[in-house]
């Protein structure tokens, strides 16, 4: 089995089998296991920022040791323990879609949450809803200029 070579400030190596499988090798333990495509994806993005973040050029030979058992609780907290994840836009948005969406109409309501949100087709929805996928474009439209206006 070949594992692909990962920079060594990772803490991790990351593959697939070749029947599928999403393998993590811990390199501080040796420890192999099998995680989700979920958290394969999870962790290349950490990995891809990491490498954006910190180019290989810049690396430092005397990098921090990243473990919650070593570090000093008096130095405060690590700007490593902090979620990378900034919620506060996503709530915003979702609050602005909802503004939104209470002014289309019921059809338009519709026709957003099945084609917009739930991604299928338009054809499809005119077919499921038995009208014609002419309709569901001019719908389509109609959501677009008012989006327009709104945001």
């Amino acid at each position: 089995m070949k594992i692909p070579k990962t920079p060594l400030e990772f803490d991790y190596d990351l593959w697939t089998t070749e029947d599928g499988k999403c393998m993590v090798r811990i390199k501080a333990t040796n420890e192999v296991t099998e995680v989700t495509r979920e958290i394969m994806r999870l962790l290349r993005a950490e990995e891809k920022q990491m490498r954006r973040l910190h180019p290989a050029a810049e690396t430092d030979c005397d990098t921090a040791t990243l473990s919650l058992d070593t570090g000093d609780p008096q130095q405060g907290p690590s700007s490593w323990l902090a979620d990378p994840s900034d919620f506060t836009q996503d709530i915003a948005f979702d609050m602005l879609e909802a503004s939104f969406f209470q002014q289309l109409t019921t059809i338009q309501r519709d026709v957003y949450q099945a084609v917009v949100k739930d991604g299928l087709r338009p054809y499809d929805y005119a077919k499921q809803k038995g009208i014609s996928p002419s309709a569901v474009t001019q719908h389509i439209q109609a959501i677009r200029r008012k989006a327009k206006k709104f945001f």
